[in-house]
């Protein structure tokens, strides 16, 4: 499966310049690739774009060649940097929500969501509120609910985001086991050490200033430092 942006150009009110500009990128299937910029660069928009949750922009997105409609968001799965846990659930129904969104019977909601917390090692603390986990407890369950619909492309927003670095490492391996037979894009504000992917693109002011290896980012990151 095959995703593509074409010139995909977002808006925001409170902006005079758009918050996306002209953005075009392929995506192959099984793409790994790190979103970088500095914050307000467009990583977590650019997500959101390609996961269809911008009705504005999903005209502007291809999967499989068809438009990202809301009827065809099963295959995505997105990371929140927020983690976007509902508190008043516990980790199991938080796992449990996007199944049942989808009309799955609450039988196989509820299997496939302790499979999928086995699969992070949150089977044990399935029964808890989210408020009582640690951060990095938290990452994870933000990940099972990602992973419970089997989507074939993963999108994550900052996911080592206020972690320590024997946190952070657990996480991404964690990240880079998920990412197995999918299309990966993990969206941070600088290089993640714990996540060496393939290629980059770089955002500067909704434009991408370098897309390809990291071997020849350095020159198109100076460029971008240089313009801010």
């Amino acid at each position: 499966m095959h995703l593509a942006a074409k010139d995909l150009t977002v808006r925001l009110e409170a902006q005079g310049r758009p918050a996306l500009d002209g953005v075009s990128l392929d995506l192959p299937a099984g793409t790994q690739a790190l979103v970088l910029g500095r914050s307000g660069a467009g990583k977590t928009l650019l997500l959101k774009a390609l996961a269809g949750l911008l009705p504005e922009a999903r005209p502007a997105i291809r999967w499989d060649g068809q438009p990202v409609a809301p009827g065809r968001q099963d295959a995505f799965g997105m990371v929140f940097q927020s983690d976007a846990l509902f508190d008043s659930l516990t980790v199991q129904e938080n796992v449990e929500y996007p199944l049942l969104r989808r009309g799955a019977s609450p039988r196989e909601a509820i299997a496939r969501a302790a499979d999928t917390l086995a699969e992070v090692g949150l089977l044990e603390v399935a029964g808890r509120l989210p408020d009582l986990l640690s951060g990095g407890m938290r990452k994870r369950a933000g990940l099972a609910r990602a992973l419970v619909a089997r989507p074939q492309v993963l999108l994550l927003d900052d996911p080592l985001a206020g972690l320590d670095p024997l946190t952070a490492h657990g996480v991404a391996e964690l990240v880079m086991q998920a990412a197995q037979g999918r299309t990966l894009l993990v969206a941070a504000p600088e290089p993640p050490s714990q996540l060496r992917l393939p290629r980059w693109i770089w955002l500067h002011q909704g434009r991408v200033v370098h897309d390809g290896a990291p071997a020849t980012a350095p020159a198109a990151v100076a460029g971008d430092e240089a313009s801010a």
